[in-house]
């Protein structure tokens, strides 16, 4: 599947005439691609595998970063910029919890704090392209 990328100028335009599908989004396939990386890191270590809670919350606050994206696109206006907002702030979330693991685990999670802090970037800089 490829991503591309969207020009400010096409935002209201896309959002208007349903022409894109959520999936050609870079946030989204980035949002899906960390996912990944996320079940990877709790399922194939033992030590942060039986920590259930800490498993659950991570995956659960990257799973809403993509769902969150969806659930917007299929939006208008205030709705979804508030849903891209919202998806942002899970990203922080997931930045947050992997700096726990980091210290409670001694498991370097430095990269992938950063590709969630970039993830999180970008999902702000596309929210506000969004006209209202």
């Amino acid at each position: 599947m490829s991503y591309q990328r969207i020009r400010k100028s096409d935002v209201g335009r896309q959002k208007k005439s349903y022409n894109k599908r959520m999936e050609t989004l870079r946030i989204y396939g980035e949002g899906l691609e960390l996912v990944v990386k996320i079940y990877n890191l709790t399922r194939n270590n033992a030590s942060i595998s039986k920590d259930y809670s800490l498993c659950d919350q991570i995956r659960r606050a990257s799973i809403s970063i993509v769902a969150n994206i969806a659930e917007g696109y299929s939006r208008t206006g205030k709705q979804w910029k508030n849903y891209f907002q919202i998806a942002s702030g899970s990203a922080n979330e997931v930045v947050a919890l992997l700096q726990i693991v980091e210290k409670v685990y001694r498991i370097d999670t430095q990269e992938l704090q950063e590709s969630f802090k970039v993830l999180g970037r970008k999902i702000n800089a596309y929210s506000k392209k969004i006209q209202l």
